[in-house]
């Protein structure tokens, strides 16, 4: 299938304008704002807990357990990190979609040129509309153009935004086998 900017005009226009426009996008964007919002009251609880613990708690097990929920908290940042960066990522995707639907043309506006053309042409038994089709041609022409350079741009940044995604790191353990705490012993009755 090619690419958008090869179809008509009255394809691309009419698919940018007659969908649900950026509104799915938009709650996307509000999806991860939020999402970011409850990492950083994550991060905070977490890094409170940490000093806590660090302040009333000692010895080998609680070393290795601090050890462990400290490089847990370093991947809370790094996922904070990778969800701001999914966010604005996000609202640029927005944005290019509200610029791609702003240069496109108006729907209306191929309609009515196509329009005049199949009436011109209905009309035109001794050719006498011939200059005139020839105009609203030459204008579908520039319509063409015009779509065609708005679904690239729009295609190119779309494309520029999802190789910025990367795949996401998986999370430290939080436990580990350290032989530090031994299993009760079964007390079996004889």
């Amino acid at each position: 299938m090619p690419h958008s900017e090869g179809l008509p005009p009255e394809i691309n226009s009419h698919n940018i304008w007659g969908g649900p426009g950026a509104d799915s996008i938009e709650d996307a964007v509000q999806a991860w704002t939020a999402l970011r919002k409850e990492m950083w009251d994550l991060k905070r609880s977490f890094s409170q807990m940490l000093h806590c613990l660090k302040d009333n708690w000692s010895g080998p097990a609680a070393q290795q357990v601090i050890d462990a929920a400290t490089l847990f908290l370093r991947w809370l940042y790094y996922l904070d990190g990778k969800i701001y960066e999914t966010e604005r990522l996000t609202r640029y995707v927005a944005d290019a979609f509200v610029d791609a639907r702003h240069n496109v043309v108006h729907p209306e506006l191929i309609d009515t040129n196509r329009a005049e053309v199949l009436a011109l042409i209905n009309d035109n038994e001794l050719g006498q509309n011939n200059a005139a089709i020839a105009a609203l041609e030459d204008e579908y022409g520039r319509y063409w153009d015009q779509d065609g350079r708005a679904m690239s741009w729009y295609r190119q940044t779309l494309s520029a935004a999802v190789k910025k995604l990367t795949p996401w790191r998986q999370p430290p353990p939080i436990a580990t086998n350290t032989g530090l705490v031994q299993p009760a012993l079964l007390l079996t009755g004889s």
